[in-house]
């Protein structure tokens, strides 16, 4: 057996043939054997453009995962340059069935890593190598936590170098203006100059067909972008640009009833939710502080105080001051969308 790590070798692989390679990583206890499959898609003796698609940041998400598949299976026809796709990066947590690594480091908050630091600073390092070498464009696949849906969104900085010129030919309507997190790969590729957006869809532990599909058709509309593929379809459609974020929480326990769903723009003052006791009498309701659109909402019906229960988006005023062609939308977020709410 051949027990030599995993190392990216584009020039390697035989042009027009995509492959999927089940390749070594890093094993964690020094004696399990843990391997990983990688799809690679060489069109052209020119490797770039390059998109690299990764999925199961965290190991219980898997939409994205689900989207790498559909992607691998798809019968793309490239036209020029490189598709990568690594469907599982966190394979430990999904062998797992959960979020992080085996030393309970969040992955999403290690890179660019170190090769001398604790096992996630390693691994996080070991796979940020290998996928910067090639990589020009980056889409990182992940989903809400188990028990918290996401409507599909994507998450980016628009004053990176090429993003709102990308963003506008994206085919997904939602837009997050995100700040950079420490140790995340969407911060560290931007250090190098490089564009990376994150998809957000469905949730955790839970594969949905629909939002998967979302998943798919983002990275289809980056490589028609690009001109990696040819597309029938126009992406370049309107988009909803959020400008800030904000988690509404439980301020007692109780039970959930909500009165409001995914995808729906909310005004200040409207009622989104209940809390009540065991025998039924109403504890408080859940009320906006401003108006905004639901981005995310708590599946569970049982809470705690402090338990978060919405993520509302604020929709930008005049969206970004660079672009015309970024208009902000109006009515249901949720018509959009092709899934039920």
């Amino acid at each position: 057996m051949n027990d030599q790590l995993f190392k990216l070798k584009v020039e390697e692989v035989e042009i027009g043939r995509p492959i999927v390679e089940f390749v070594n990583f890093p094993s964690f206890y020094g004696l399990q054997k843990v391997k990983a499959p990688v799809y690679i898609y060489r069109a052209t003796k020119e490797i770039s453009p390059c998109v690299v698609v990764t999925a199961c940041m965290h190991g219980d998400e898997i939409n994205g995962l689900r989207a790498a598949q559909l992607l691998m299976k798809g019968k793309l026809k490239l036209l020029k340059g490189t598709l990568i796709i690594i469907p599982a990066v966190n394979i430990y947590g999904f062998l797992n069935k959960q979020r992080y690594l085996p030393d309970r480091k969040d992955l999403n908050r290690c890179f660019p890593g170190k090769p001398k630091g604790s096992f996630g600073a390693r691994f996080a390092n070991f796979i940020f190598k290998q996928i910067t070498k090639y990589g020009d464009v980056f889409v990182d696949l992940h989903s809400g936590g188990p028990g918290r849906f996401n409507i599909p969104q994507i998450r980016c900085d628009l004053d990176t170098e090429g993003m709102l010129d990308l963003v506008n030919n994206v085919s997904i309507p939602l837009v997050v203006n995100s700040t950079l997190r420490d140790g995340s790969l969407r911060e560290a590729i931007n250090d190098l100059g490089r564009p990376c957006i994150v998809f957000e869809g469905g949730e955790g532990l839970r594969i949905d067909e629909t939002i998967a599909k979302y998943g798919v058709n983002l990275v289809k509309s980056i490589l028609s972008h690009y001109g990696m593929i040819k597309s029938k379809k126009n992406f370049k459609e309107e988009k909803f640009i959020i400008r800030k974020t904000k988690w509404m929480r439980a301020i007692k326990g109780g039970l959930l009833i909500n009165k409001a769903h995914h995808g729906k723009i909310v005004k200040e003052g409207e009622i989104v939710g209940e809390l009540r006791q065991l025998t039924g009498e109403l504890i408080g309701r859940i009320t906006m502080e401003h108006d905004g659109v639901i981005l995310g909402i708590s599946k569970s019906s049982v809470v705690m105080a402090g338990d978060a229960l919405y993520n509302i988006g604020f929709l930008c005023e005049d969206t970004h001051d660079d672009i015309d062609d970024l208009q902000e939308g109006e009515g249901e977020l949720s018509d959009y969308f092709d899934f039920e709410v």
